[in-house]
């Protein structure tokens, strides 16, 4: 299923289907399209979304906007509830061409369980606002997820059903949901970018991007998992500090620093920074396998920069700390919250 939303589309919208559908009719195949209308109110764009119903095309209606994410989520939701295997998402403001909408639905079935992402290059033609955009953002993501995705802002993408639910239950609604749903995707290897056509409008009057607002929630999303590590990090130093001053005993402190910091990483993180809601005990367990073998690296390390180069336990702790931070970064990522969802994603079959 091809899934479009839209909220005050112009007639942009009417020639991005058609052309669509005289492409799927050239190649002998048959997609169902699904526009969601997140809450238009204004005439031009009630006779846009009447001509596509004439046409045939099904029109699904929110009764009040409630963002780009709910709309997508929408869509997902009714894809799962027919048993689609897959729904490729497109913008409504003719950014994506057709030929390329097609391009990475065919690639998606071809991979199977395989996200696809469509890559636009932002070069020289670009605007310079969203070429800056996009480079800053795709080089933060790769820092704090670990994966390089050089457009993380396209609407373009090729979903397979074993995401589905994983993406409904992120609680996001507008711009933001999109990169939280890169977020997710980034758990998994199967991830690939297919490059397409770099369209952009004078001005692009069609998009209702909020600026400041909406870019502000996406970099909160973006940056989410860096506020959790530093509270909690100034917490964990500082437990280590006043311990480590009334004992003396480098294990003591580190064992007390990672009890207290431990529950409160585990429960902020799981849900907050890597999105996983299910089966706690697994995870858990594994989070303190984690917490023991950095106990086990850490009083050793301490005590021996003490003895040898006369540092601070609280500096060299903190040192250590920073140094193992990668370590567990992506330890976490790969077996701490890895519980199926995107990270075990089903064979898919036919269905359109």
């Amino acid at each position: 299923m091809i899934l479009i939303p839209a909220f005050e589309p112009d007639r942009t919208l009417i020639s991005l289907i058609d052309n669509i559908k005289k492409l799927m009719t050239q190649l002998g195949e048959e997609f169902s399209i699904l526009v969601v209308d997140d809450g238009s109110k204004t005439e031009k764009s009630k006779q846009v979304f009447q001509e596509l119903i004439a046409r045939g095309v099904e029109v699904q209606v929110h009764d009040i906007n409630k963002g780009k994410g709910a709309a997508l989520k929408s869509g997902l939701a009714e894809a799962k509830r027919r048993g689609l295997d897959f729904v490729v998402t497109a913008d409504a403001d003719g950014q994506h061409a057709p030929e390329d909408i097609i391009r990475v639905l065919k690639a998606g079935n071809l991979k199977g369980d395989t996200v696809i992402l469509g890559k636009r290059e932002f070069d020289s033609n670009t605007p310079f606002r969203s070429r800056f955009g996009n480079i800053l953002t795709a080089y933060i993501f790769h820092l704090l997820h670990g994966q390089l995705i050089k457009d993380t802002q396209t609407g373009l993408r090729y979903i397979p059903k074993s995401c589905f639910d994983d993406l409904l239950k992120i609680n996001k609604d507008r711009y933001d949901f999109e990169l939280s749903a890169l977020i997710l995707f980034a758990k998994s290897q199967k991830l690939q970018e297919l490059e397409i056509k770099t369209i952009y409008e004078p001005g692009n009057p069609s998009s209702h991007f909020r600026k400041i607002r909406d870019s502000a929630k996406i970099y909160a999303v973006l940056f989410r998992g860096g506020i959790v590590s530093l509270t909690l990090a100034l917490i964990d130093f500082l437990t280590f500090h006043i311990v480590e001053q009334l004992t003396s005993s480098t294990i003591t402190s580190v064992i007390t620093a990672r009890i207290i910091g431990t529950f409160g990483y585990f429960f902020m993180a799981r849900g907050f920074v890597y999105n996983a809601t299910e089966r706690l005990f697994i995870p858990l367990l594994k989070y303190v396998t984690l917490v023991i073998i950095n106990i086990a690296l850490l009083v050793p390390l301490i005590d021996t920069a003490k003895a040898l180069l006369n540092w601070p336990k609280t500096a060299a702790y903190i040192l250590f700390t920073f140094i193992l931070f990668i370590f567990n970064f992506y330890i976490q990522k790969l077996l701490v919250f890895n519980e199926g969802g995107v990270m075990s994603p089903k064979i898919n079959g036919n269905e359109k």
